[in-house]
């Protein structure tokens, strides 16, 4: 099989870049919150384009001095924008100066009118190489570093690609600058980067996939307002693993009605969200905390996570203890709870949930800011044995 030339590999490197833009456009166009796609689609489109420069340069030489510093500035610029578009799509919500994007691209167009190193092709060719390498293996760091933030699976993967290619880059500009093509030639070398950027492409269209299946999945969990599980996610959860002396709160805002009749709705879902982060604070690591609707709340509570009377005290004296600095100083929420526990009597979930239930209307008949334990004959400030 005869090597390939590089106009063919030239060729073949735009029709990569365009055919990348493409479908990188699509997917910014038809996904939701897409931000960085946009910009990794442009640096494709960008890159396409210093391929394009870099074959006019050898087909017109009379040319050849400012086709091939523009193709230079392109070829940085297009990876400037390529590890940004990294940064970006890794974390939606970062930031990135334009400033420092086209910073790199600027210093090789200055550099060059002053200096012309880019007529040396080596020169050229070192210099580009290297600064992809720096801004490839950039991006791979960022997209490793938020996997603990936002564990994706494919973001181990897209972060091992681009340290492929940012090694490969790295590898090409020692080739460059020594002379010395020892692990592959230069058109070997362009291939392996055509590849490259096909998995690039692919793996972000995964990569985008996998964080609105996340998106949607929380969206069927979490409560759109507090951001707690709701109530199917805690029942599909919790019927499965009752245990003997596993342990039900229903936790219920005192006066909640009357707070939204005062101050608002507004102010009652400030009073809901504040409420839920005091509780979640208080908690511990084992327990499942769930909205189930309105002012109720309802939390599991494993037997290693302790004696329930106590943590349901915990909760208690923790939500009076919340102050709510735009409603007055003088404004106290309060809550009461009930509590079940799972025994031979109750062993289901829909049983220990009306316990719990009733044990709350206890709590409330017995003056508020109390916890009622049905089963219990534990009695303290701030309990209430029931009846």
């Amino acid at each position: 099989m005869n090597e390939l030339d590089m106009p063919t590999v030239l060729f073949l490197q735009k029709t990569s870049y365009i055919a990348g833009a493409v479908t990188l456009g699509y997917l910014k166009y038809s996904a939701n919150e897409s931000r960085g796609v946009g910009l990794l689609a442009s640096s494709f489109v960008i890159l396409a384009a210093a391929s394009t420069l870099a074959g006019y340069a050898e087909t017109y030489p009379a040319f050849y001095a400012p086709l091939s510093l523009i193709n230079l500035v392109c070829a940085v610029l297009g990876y400037s924008l390529l590890g940004s578009s990294f940064v970006v799509i890794s974390d939606p919500d970062r930031k990135v100066m334009s400033a420092l994007v086209l910073l790199p691209g600027l210093l090789i167009l200055l550099v060059g009118a002053f200096t012309a190193f880019h007529l040396n092709n080596t020169y050229r060719a070192a210099t580009f190489n290297f600064l992809a390498c720096v801004m490839l293996a950039g991006a791979a760091i960022v997209i490793f570093r938020d996997s603990f933030r936002e564990p994706l699976p494919i973001r181990k993967f897209v972060a091992a690609i681009l340290s492929a290619c940012g090694l490969l880059s790295l590898i090409m500009a020692f080739e460059f600058s020594f002379h010395s093509f020892l692990l592959f030639d230069v058109a070997s070398g362009f291939l392996l980067m055509i590849l490259s950027k096909f998995v690039l492409a692919l793996s972000i269209v995964i990569f985008i996939s996998e964080r609105q299946q996340v998106k949607l999945r929380q969206t069927a969990e979490r409560d759109g307002l507090t951001g707690l599980y709701n109530r199917r996610f805690f029942n599909e959860n919790v019927s499965g693993r009752l245990r003997d002396g596993d342990a039900l709160l229903y936790l219920d805002i005192d006066h909640f009605k009357h707070l939204n009749d005062r101050w608002g709705h507004a102010a009652g879902d400030e009073v809901l969200v504040a409420v839920s982060r005091t509780i979640e604070a208080v908690l511990p690591a084992s327990a499942i905390f769930a909205r189930q609707g309105g002012e109720e709340f309802i939390v599991f509570l494993p037997l290693k996570a302790g004696n329930p009377l106590v943590q349901a005290e915990r909760i208690r004296e923790a939500v009076q203890r919340t102050r709510f600095p735009d409603l007055g100083a003088d404004v106290v929420v309060t809550t009461s709870i009930g509590i079940s526990k799972v025994s031979r009597k109750s062993r289901s979930l829909s049983e220990l949930c009306r316990e719990a239930d009733r044990a709350l209307y206890l709590a409330k008949a017995a003056g508020r800011n109390r916890v009622c334990d049905e089963s219990s004959n534990f009695v303290a400030e701030g309990y209430v044995r029931s009846a």
